[in-house]
C-alpha cells in the first residue's frame, strides 16, 4: 500500500480544521492516490473558504467587541510590570502570526506538488512488493497525534477559560457562546496539525531512506555473485535517494522560513509564560496573573513539547541518511565488492549520500535539529534571569 494512502486520515483531518483547500484525486483504473487537486467543485474548497473567510474573522470581531467593554485592570492587572505586559502583547502577535502560517502551504502548492510526485517516483522504483513488505507506522503515529492533538486543543481552551469568562458577558447568548468555543478549539485543532503535518512529511522521507537500509541487507548476496546486478542495485538506489533530496529540498522550501517563526515566537512565549507565573507566585502576588497561573503553566509545557516535535521531525530523515552512509561504507569496504567498477559506484554513491542534502535549515540561518533544545533551554534560563533581576 502506498504511503499516501496510509495518510488519507491525516489529510481528512487537515481538512477538517480547515487547513487545506486540496482534495484527494483517484485513479480512475487502480482507484488509488494520484495527486491533490483543487477546484470549487469540491466540498473541501469551500469549507476552507468558510473557515478562513467567515469563522476566524468572526471570532476576532465577536472577541474584539466584548473586550471593548472590558475594564483595562481585567486585561493589564494594577501592579503588574511592563515587562509582563509587553511580553503578553507580544505573545498574543505570535499566536495571530502563527494562524497565517498555518495556511503558508497553500502559498507553495507547488512545491508540494513537486514533492509528492519525487516520493511517487520513488515507490515506482521501489515496487509494490517491496513496498508491501515494510509498510509505515504512519496509522499508528497519525492516531497518537490525532489522540495528542484532541487533547493539547481542548486542554487549551480549558486552561484559557478564565479569560473567556472574564471577557464575555453573563448574559451571552448560548448559541454564540457556542459557537466562540467551536471556532476556538477549531483554531487549536488548525494549529496543532500544522506539527503534525510537518512531522509527517519529514517522516515519509526518513521511511523511504530506512528502506534503502533494508534493501541493502538482502542486496549483498547480489553483490557477491553479479557484478553487473550489484551495480543496477546501487545506481537504482542512488537515483531513489536523489529523488528523495529532492522532495526534502521542495518541503525545505516550504517550511525553512515559518521554521524559523515558530522557533522564534514559541521561544519568546516560553520565555513570557515563564516569566509571568514565576512573577506572580514567587516576587508579586496579581489577581488577574493568579486568574491565569493554569494558562501560563500549560502553554508552558504544550509549547515545549511543539518545539521538541519540530526539532526531532527535522532531525529524522538526517539520522536515516547517516545510517544509509555507514551501511554503503561498510559494504564498500568489505570483501564482497570485488570488481573495480563495484568500488568505483560505491566511492561515487558515499559522495552523493549526505546528510546535509536532507537538512532542513531555518530560513538558511542555522540548522534545525534537536541539537538546538540545550542552546534553546540555556537561552530560556538566561533570558529568565536578566528578566527577574530588572
Amino acid at each position: 500500500m502506498s504511503i499516501f494512502e496510509q495518510l488519507r486520515p491525516f489529510v481528512s483531518l487537515c481538512q477538517a480544521c480547515g487547513m487545506m483547500p486540496f482534495t484527494i484525486e483517484q485513479n480512475l483504473i487502480t482507484n488509488k492516490f494520484e495527486k491533490f487537486t483543487f477546484s470549487f467543485r469540491h466540498l473541501t474548497t469551500w469549507w476552507f473558504f468558510l473557515v478562513l473567510f467567515v469563522l476566524h474573522p468572526a471570532l476576532f470581531f465577536v472577541s474584539g467587541y466584548i473586550a471593548k467593554d472590558a475594564p483595562p485592570d481585567l486585561l493589564l492587572g494594577k501592579d503588574m510590570p511592563i515587562t509582563v505586559n509587553i511580553m503578553l502583547l507580544v505573545t498574543t502577535m505570535c499566536f495571530i502570526v502563527e494562524l497565517l502560517l498555518s495556511r503558508w502551504i497553500i502559498l507553495h502548492y507547488r512545491q508540494l506538488r513537486n514533492a509528492i510526485e519525487a516520493v511517487q517516483e520513488v515507490e515506482q522504483l521501489l515496487g509494490k512488493k517491496f513496498i508491501s513488505q515494510h509498510q509505515s507506522s504512519v496509522t499508528t503515529r497519525f492516531v497518537i497525534g490525532f489522540i495528542l492533538i484532541i487533547s493539547v486543543s481542548v486542554g487549551c481552551v480549558i486552561a484559557n477559560e478564565p479569560a473567556y469568562e472574564a471577557l464575555l458577558p453573563k448574559n451571552v447568548n448560548v448559541f454564540l457562546m457556542t459557537l466562540v468555543y467551536f471556532v476556538l478549539v477549531l483554531i487549536f485543532v488548525l494549529f496543532q496539525c500544522t506539527y503534525l503535518l510537518f512531522y509527517m512529511c519529514y517522516y515519509v522521507i526518513a521511511h523511504y531512506v530506512q528502506l534503502l537500509l533494508h534493501s541493502d541487507v538482502k542486496e549483498r548476496r547480489i553483490i557477491s555473485l553479479k557484478a553487473k546486478e550489484s551495480n543496477d542495485v546501487m545506481r537504482r538506489n542512488v537515483l531513489i535517494f536523489d529523488y528523495l533530496c529532492r522532495a526534502s529540498q521542495e518541503l525545505n522550501g516550504i517550511f525553512s522560513v515559518p521554521i524559523l517563526i515558530l522557533l522564534t515566537s514559541k521561544f519568546i512565549s516560553v520565555v513570557a509564560f515563564a516569566f509571568a507565573y514565576i512573577y506572580n507566585k514567587f516576587i508579586r502576588y496579581d489577581d488577574m496573573l493568579e486568574n491565569h497561573s493554569l494558562m501560563f503553566a500549560s502553554m508552558f509545557f504544550v509549547y515545549w513539547i511543539q518545539i521538541f516535535v519540530l526539532l526531532t521531525a527535522a532531525d529524522m530523515p538526517a539520522n536515516q541518511v547517516r545510517l544509509l552512509r555507514e551501511r554503503v561504507t561498510a559494504i564498500s569496504s568489505s570483501g564482497l565488492s570485488q570488481s573495480l567498477d563495484v568500488k568505483l559506484l560505491a566511492m561515487t554513491s558515499l559522495v552523493q549520500i549526505d546528510e546535509k542534502r536532507v537538512r532542513l535549515s531555518a530560513a538558511g540561518l542555522f540548522e534545525v535539529g534537536v541539537h538546538l533544545i540545550p542552546t534553546l533551554a540555556g537561552a530560556v534560563v538566561t533570558y529568565m534571569v536578566i528578566l527577574l533581576d530588572t
